[in-house]
């Protein structure tokens, strides 16, 4: 059932044009941990990319694809929804952080998701300070560059004398 309910997510990520990176994201918040390899070995499974999106230009339903694809497959609990893991987080940590997001998710400013990569001990170091000042990880970047940035231009040193 559980792979059924990845399979189907997978065609509507298919189905949305999400390849790669925005796929991988679009499936992990639908509350499955997914890679790129694993879609990849998912639509491989299910006979390839381009079968899919076939079937889903003839009109047929993420339901309907699956059912053809795997016709030896139960899909009659397939309209469940997916499984909840809260119980991966901590509560207290929850409810720390989901005072941040309520202040991000209504920002004053327009924002932009970013990608980077660091040193594995910058990382960390991250990680440590955030735990420590009981923030996440992403608002303490925010508030390092932040106060960087209003430092921003440095007066240049006159160097003719």
């Amino acid at each position: 059932m559980q792979v059924s309910a990845k399979h189907e997510r997978i065609i509507e990520a298919v189905r949305r044009g999400l390849e790669g990176d925005s796929a991988v994201a679009f499936i992990r918040e639908s509350g499955y941990a997914m890679t790129i390899r694993g879609i990849a070995r998912h639509l491989h499974a299910m006979g390839g990319r381009g079968k899919i999106q076939e079937l889903i230009a003839a009109g047929l339903s993420n339901r309907e694809v699956l059912e053809k694809v795997f016709p030896e497959g139960d899909m009659s609990q397939l309209n469940l929804p997916p499984p909840e893991q809260t119980y991966l987080f901590d509560d207290a940590l929850v409810e720390s952080e989901s005072e941040e997001t309520d202040s991000l998710r209504s920002p004053l400013y327009e924002t932009r998701k970013m990608a980077i990569k660091v040193p594995a001990d910058l990382f960390e170091a991250i990680r440590l300070a955030a735990k420590a000042e009981n923030k996440s990880q992403n608002s303490l970047i925010v508030e390092i560059l932040t106060a960087a940035l209003s430092q921003m231009p440095r007066q240049i040193p006159d160097i003719t004398e």
